[in-house]
């Protein structure tokens, strides 16, 4: 076993994958009601090491995470398969598993330091991977999800000798089709009675900022949410690193509680049909505008998600930018969308 890469992660985001179709590796595929991966859940990260010879150089291998939606039968393993031109496979690594029941979901790291560091390379252009559910004991060996991501490497900064030019650089995926897809869904808060609030989730490029979203129903303000972040003088937007933000609107539901009780505004989305925006500010500046509509029984979804088999309640909704505060690719949208699995349905705002 080679050295273990160093415990050094570079930032790369990646939530939210969708492919097509299944994909037959073996003797079955899966059923209709077998197991299936969430896709906005899936995010690759890069630990990365150094490649022995020479100078010490940066390198990387993959690492994996997502959530898999039961049934998953006893006896079964996960494992994921990187491979890159001329190396297939690259890198493949087990993913832990265990039985799960139909309506439930586990939660699956693996990759990253568990990988040699004799695997390392200082590769920059597209890999591939895929996500593989085996079980002996049915004689089924299935891949559930294909995708491809576009690594790139950062310009070593100026200054230093010739090796710290050579360490400085770091590799990042190409996230920039994140940018214009939103999700808008209800998820219980464990911190408040468990009630189940409205969420708005999008996503900006830079490291972590402040950000200050408010939900609008017919030209009013009716709820608000701030999630913690880095200020002006921190933020940095030309950063090769995409952050998402995730807006609980507290006292948002979908239905009045029961009791007449709850969380001020005690706002209901069945009470009040028809169209929403939310506006988001970044570090204190307007920069997203997220809009939806309501139906008479509190439903938002666009139907996007169902088609594209998201594997989560998650409605995707179109974000458009404003302002400039960001560089980003307008179009990655129509060909980079979750892994080279771009949305069909689905189109963005010009930006």
């Amino acid at each position: 076993m080679g050295k273990r890469i160093s415990a050094r992660l570079s930032a790369l985001l990646v939530s939210l994958a969708l492919p097509a179709i299944w994909t037959v590796n073996g003797i079955a595929a899966p059923a209709d009601d077998g197991p299936t991966i969430a896709k906005d859940s899936i995010r690759v990260t890069f630990q990365t090491g150094r490649v022995r010879g020479g100078f010490e150089k940066p390198g990387w291998v993959p690492a994996l995470e997502y959530r898999i939606n039961g049934p998953i039968a006893s006896g079964s393993t996960l494992s994921a398969e990187f491979t890159l031109p001329g190396k297939s496979p690259w890198v493949t690594f087990d993913c832990p598993a265990e039985e799960t029941a139909a309506g439930s979901s586990l939660n699956v790291e693996c990759g990253g330091e568990s990988v040699s560091n004799d695997k390392a390379v200082e590769y920059t252009g597209v890999t591939s991977f895929a996500i593989k559910l085996r079980n002996p004991l049915a004689g089924t060996n299935v891949t559930l999800f294909e995708g491809k991501a576009k690594v790139s490497k950062t310009p070593p900064p100026r200054g230093g000798g010739p090796n710290y030019h050579a360490t400085s650089s770091e590799y990042y995926v190409e996230d920039d089709w994140r940018i214009p897809i939103g999700y808008v869904f209800f998820e219980a808060d464990n911190g408040h009675m468990n009630q189940s609030f409205l969420h708005v989730l999008f996503w900006y490029r830079g490291n972590p900022a402040q950000v200050e979203s408010h939900l609008f129903y017919k030209g009013k303000d009716v709820a608000k949410c701030k999630v913690s972040g880095n200020g002006p003088s921190d933020w940095n937007p030309k950063k090769a690193q995409w952050s998402y933000a995730d807006c609980q609107f507290l006292g948002v539901y979908l239905t009045p509680p029961e009791d007449g009780g709850g969380y001020d505004p005690k706002f209901a989305l069945a009470k009040n049909p028809g169209e929403y925006e939310v506006k988001a500010l970044l570090v204190g500046n307007l920069a997203r505008s997220i809009k939806f509509n309501v139906d008479a029984s509190g439903k938002f979804d666009t139907g996007i998600a169902g088609a594209n088999k998201l594997g989560s309640k998650r409605a995707i909704v179109p974000v458009q930018v404003v302002g400039s505060q960001e560089t980003w690719d307008h179009a990655a949208w129509k060909t980079d969308a979750f892994y080279g699995n771009p949305l069909s349905g689905f189109t963005a705002p010009e930006q």
